[in-house]
C-alpha cells in the first residue's frame, strides 16, 4: 500500500521488495512472486528460484546479489549490514549448489567469498574440499560449521550446521541443529524455513532407524512445502519419503514417490533429490534380493553429473553398492569405491562410517577374515547411531556365520537382527532374517508377539488403515497422504489380505481392539 502511494520510483521499488520479502517469509509465495515481478531485486528472485525454480539459475542470481551487496551495499529489499547480507546470500547460493550437486559452482562461490574477504558458510568450503578429495581440509571446515548449532541463531546457518554434521556422520548433532533451526524459524515468524529444516532432519531420522516415526513428520513438512510454494523442497521431501518407504517395504509408495521426485528434479537441475530418489529405488531392490538391478542403479548414480546425480548421495550409497556388487560377483569397481569411502571414514573418524567400511571389507573377504571384519564392524556400530545399519550388519554377519557352520552364533545374530527389523517396521529385511533362521532349522513365527497388527503392515498401510477406519474415503486418504487414489486402493486391498479381513467394518473392529 505504501509503495502504491509513493511518488518516487526508487522508494516504490524498495517498498515493493520489502513487501515481497515479508510475503515470502509469511508463507504467501504467490503474492511474493507477483511483487518480485514488479521489482528488480535479484536477491529475492534468486531466493524464489531456489525454492521453486531452476537451481542453476538460482545459484547465479544469488551469487550475483551477494557480490552486489558486498561491493555496493544493500539493494532495495534489505536494510541490514551489507556484509551480513552478503554472507546470508552466499549461504543461499551454497544451498543452490547443494541442490544441483555442481562442484564447479561450489568452487566458484568459494572463490567469490575469498575475493570479497567474506567468511562463507563452512558447508561451502567443506563441500568443495570433499568433492575435490581434500578430505582433511573438508573435515576441518565441516567441523567448524557443525559446531554452530547452539540454541537460537539464524535458521539458515543452523540448517547448514545440520548439513555439515550429516556429512561428518554425526546424526545426533544433525538432528539437534535442524530441530533448533525449525524452532528459531517459528519464533521469528519465518514459517517457510521450517520445512527446509525438515528436508535434512529426514536424513538423520532415516539413518538412526526411525522411519515410521519420521514419516509422519516428513509428510507434514511436505504439506507445508507445497502450501508455501516451495516445490523444490517438496521434491526433496518426496525423495526422503521414498527412502522411508523402501526401508518399510512399501514398494508401491516407494516407486510412486521416487518417480514423482525424479521427474520434477531432472526438469529443474536438482541433483540431490534426483540422486536420493534413485538411491531409494536401489535400496528397495537390494532389500528384496534384486541385486543386479540394485547394482545397476547405483552404478548409474555414480556416473550422473550435476543436476542428475550428487556426490554426497553416491558416497552414502557406497556400502550398499559394495553389497549389491559382491552379490553379483562384480568386485573390481566395488573395491575401488570402498577404498575412497574408507579414506573418508578414516579422516572424519565417524564410528558409523568406520563400521560400514569394515562391513564392506567383510563382504569383500571370505572365511575367518570376513568374520573378524564383521566383529570389528559391530564393535564400531556400538559407538554409533545408525541402528538400522547395525541390524543389517548383524543380518549379513549371521548369514556368513551360517555358511561357515557357526550355527550357535549365527542363530544369535539373526535373532538380534530380526528383533531390530520388527521394531523398525522393515518387513522385507525381517523376512530375510526369518529365512536364514529357517535354514538353520530354527522355528520362527511369521510375526512376533501379540501386538502384531503393526508388524503385519507397512508404515503406509497402517496409516491408510487408520484413516479408513476413521471413515475417510479413498480419495480423501489420497489427498491427505499426497498419493494417488489407485495407490490407496491397492494399499487397502493389501491391508485386508494381510489381516485376513474382508470389509471396513472388520477393519474398524480390529483397530478398535488394538
Amino acid at each position: 500500500r505504501a509503495a502504491a502511494l509513493s511518488p518516487e520510483p526508487s522508494e516504490r521499488a524498495r517498498l515493493l521488495a520489502r513487501a515481497a520479502a515479508d510475503a515470502w517469509r509469511s508463507g504467501d509465495a504467490d503474492r511474493a512472486r507477483r511483487l518480485v515481478a514488479a521489482t528488480d531485486d535479484d536477491a529475492l528472485g534468486g531466493l524464489l528460484a531456489l525454492r521453486a525454480g531452476n537451481a542453476t539459475d538460482a545459484f547465479d542470481a544469488l551469487l550475483t546479489a551477494a557480490v552486489r551487496y558486498a561491493e555496493d551495499g544493500p539493494g532495495p529489499a534489505r536494510t541490514d549490514h551489507p556484509q551480513h547480507a552478503a554472507v546470508h546470500l552466499l549461504a543461499r547460493a551454497t544451498e543452490a549448489a547443494i541442490y544441483t550437486g555442481d562442484l564447479r559452482r561450489c568452487r566458484e562461490a568459494a572463490a567469490v567469498a575469498d575475493r570479497l574477504g567474506i567468511v562463507p558458510p563452512g558447508t561451502l568450503g567443506g563441500l568443495a574440499a570433499a568433492f575435490e578429495g581434500r578430505y582433511d581440509d573438508a573435515r576441518d571446515l565441516l567441523k567448524a560449521a557443525a559446531g554452530r548449532c547452539g540454541p537460537g541463531g539464524d535458521p539458515t546457518l543452523l540448517i547448514h550446521s545440520g548439513i555439515a554434521a550429516l556429512m561428518l556422520g554425526d546424526h545426533t548433532a544433525a538432528a539437534t541443529a535442524t530441530v533448533r533451526a525449525a524452532a528459531s524459524a517459528r519464533a521469528g515468524g519465518d514459517g517457510v524455513t521450517v520445512p527446509q529444516a525438515m528436508e535434512f532432519r529426514a536424513y538423520a531420522d532415516f539413518w538412526t532407524g526411525r522411519p515410521r516415526a519420521a514419516e509422519a513428520a516428513t509428510l507434514e513438512a511436505l504439506r507445508q512445502a507445497y502450501t508455501t510454494g516451495q516445490d523444490n523442497g517438496a521434491c526433496h521431501l518426496q525423495a526422503a519419503l521414498a527412502m522411508f518407504a523402501a526401508v518399510t517395504g512399501d514398494e508401491d509408495v516407494c516407486r510412486e514417490r521416487a518417480e514423482a521426485a525424479r521427474s520434477y528434479a531432472l526438469a529443474r537441475g536438482l541433483g540431490l533429490p534426483a540422486a536420493l530418489a534413485l538411491f531409494a529405488l536401489a535400496f528397495l531392490d537390494l532389500s528384496t534380493g534384486r541385486f543386479a538391478a540394485s547394482a545397476a542403479r547405483l552404478r548409474a548414480l555414480a556416473a550422473f553429473g550435476p543436476g542428475h546425480g550428487h556426490r554426497a548421495i553416491r558416497h552414502i550409497a557406497t556400502p550398499h553398492y559394495v553389497e549389491a556388487a559382491v552379490r553379483t560377483g562384480d568386485t573390481r569397481v566395488a573395491r575401488a569405491a570402498h577404498a575412497d569411502y574408507d579414506h573418508w571414514a578414516r579422516t572424519v573418524r565417524s564410528p558409523d562410517d568406520l563400521a560400514l567400511s569394515a562391513r564392506c571389507r567383510a563382504l569383500l573377504a571370505s572365511g575367518a577374515e570376513a568374520v573378524e571384519h564383521y566383529r570389528t564392524a559391530l564393535d564400531l556400530h556400538a559407538s554409533g547411531t545408525r541402528d538400522f545399519e547395525r541390524a543389517r550388519t548383524e543380518l549379513l554377519f549371521g548369514g556368513a556365520l551360517r555358511r561357515l557352520r557357526h550355527r550357535t552364533e549365527a542363530r544369535d545374530r539373526l535373532h538380534s537382527a530380526l528383533e531390530a527389523f520388527e521394531h523398525f517396521g522393515s518387513p522385507q529385511c525381517a523376512a530375510v532374517a526369518r529365512t536364514e533362521l529357517r535354514v538353520l532349522g530354527e522355528p520362527v513365527s511369521p510375526v512376533r508377539g501379540a501386538d502384531d497388527l503393526v508388524a503385519r503392515l507397512t508404515a503406509q498401510q497402517l496409516m491408510v488403515a487408520r484413516m479408513a477406519a476413521d471413515g475417510a474415503t479413498n480419495r480423501e486418504i489420497a489427498a491427505r497422504l499426497l498419493l494417488s487414489p489407485r495407490t490407496i486402493d491397492h494399499h487397502l486391498r493389501g491391508v485386508f489380505a494381510r489381516l485376513g479381513i474382508r470389509s471396513r467394518i472388520e477393519l474398524v473392529r480390529l483397530l478398535g481392539e488394538g
